[in-house]
């Protein structure tokens, strides 16, 4: 995987800026309230994880989707590409948001 779809999560308030150090770092900003979005490769994620002040994270968006049960939940987390981040023996820890 090339390119992937960012988060850059932000305290209320600081989204602006946020976006504004995306910018500077070359990438392209789409601002939400509490998180800024933009594409990147590896090289993308290190840069924002070292050069990024005011956000809180940065993520890989590996899938969106609505889920209203946990059997929901756990069949569409399960059909996610994997695989193209893991290999057979990492571990990861998921959590959600309620939109």
């Amino acid at each position: 995987m090339s390119e992937f779809q960012l988060l850059a999560t932000a305290a209320s308030g600081l989204e602006a800026i946020v976006g504004k150090e995306i910018k500077r770092l070359g990438y392209t900003p789409q601002v939400e309230n509490g998180k800024v979005f933009f594409k990147g490769d590896k090289l993308a994620i290190a840069r924002s994880n070292l050069w990024l002040r005011t956000a809180d994270r940065v993520k890989i968006v590996v899938g969106e989707f609505k889920a209203t049960t946990f059997d929901e939940l756990f069949e569409k987390t399960k059909a996610l590409p994997w695989e193209n981040f893991f290999t057979i023996r990492c571990g990861f820890s998921c959590f959600w948001e309620i939109c």
